[in-house]
């Protein structure tokens, strides 16, 4: 597995590529299909992302599921054991060094992330581990720093408004479950059995932004997945994604990403093909 500026280990069957980057340990691991964590405390909080595979978090009074584009922030001393799914799984991990760290605090809380947005920051965070330039210390550590930006709002917003109701995160399962598909509003509300007029407003309360603006970002995320993981073209990715063409979703990809869809498979698409 080649690298740049990161350390490459190997241990237990886990390939670990890792860095530190002014005071965040960033990694990225790979377990093994069907592997096993045994129950451990952590010493320090924080941030795991999945890119890929699947897993189980258990801990004293639950289980947390976690799959593609799924997270979660992990307290100091909540211990916890983990079992991984058929396909093992790839992760991000960002991590303070210290407790001084501001992230130690911002992470010190168990938020479980489903929300778009994390997923391409998190891929491009495991491409810059792997990157060979003067600069991917520094875009390393930025994007490391969005994603503890970005996970701290989400907990601020739990905090504030509670835990979502059931229907809402069916409304939300159902979104990620029909990614390509226009889903309306009174379509949607009907589906998980309230008005639309309170899901709208429930949404946006919880979520800072529309449901269609929502199912946008998601469609964005699971395409900046597809294209960092595979060669499809990226005319069949914008359709599968629900775009009406390439040029659309050259243009929303742009908006949210930040750079092209081609630069970005450029980026870490072919890194991720090059180490799988």
């Amino acid at each position: 597995m080649g690298a740049g500026f990161a350390t490459v280990t190997e241990e237990d069957g886990v390939a670990l590529t890792w860095a530190n980057v002014n005071g965040l340990t960033v990694s990225e691991l790979r377990f093994p299909p069907g592997y096993v964590q045994d129950a451990f405390e952590p010493e320090l909080p924080y941030l795991a992302l999945v890119l890929d595979g699947s897993l189980e978090k258990s801990f004293r009074t639950r289980t947390i599921e976690l799959g593609r584009a799924c997270g979660l922030t992990m307290p100091a001393g909540a211990t916890h054991g983990a079992r991984f799914g058929a396909k093992g799984a790839r992760i991000v991990v960002v991590k303070p060094r210290d407790a001084s760290h501001p992230a130690a605090h911002s992470l010190d809380r168990l938020v479980d992330l489903r929300g778009p947005g994390f997923s391409w920051l998190a891929w491009r965070l495991a491409g810059e581990l792997r990157a060979t330039d003067a600069a991917a210390p520094l875009a390393a550590e930025g994007f490391a720093l969005e994603l503890v930006a970005g996970t701290c709002r989400e907990a601020a917003t739990e905090a504030h408004v509670g835990r979502s109701p059931a229907w809402l995160r069916s409304a939300e399962e159902l979104l990620r479950a029909r990614i390509a598909d226009s889903i309306g509003l009174s379509e949607l509300a009907d589906a998980v059995g309230v008005h639309p007029m309170h899901l709208a407003r429930t949404f946006r309360a919880r979520h800072g932004i529309s449901v269609g603006e929502y199912g946008r970002r998601l469609r964005v995320a699971w395409a900046a997945s597809e294209i960092a993981r595979r060669d499809t073209p990226l005319a069949l990715i914008a359709a599968q994604a629900g775009f009406a063409d390439q040029s659309h979703f050259t243009r929303v990809f742009k908006h949210h990403v930040g750079t092209t869809p081609a630069r970005y498979r450029e980026e870490t698409g072919r890194i991720a093909q090059r180490d799988a």
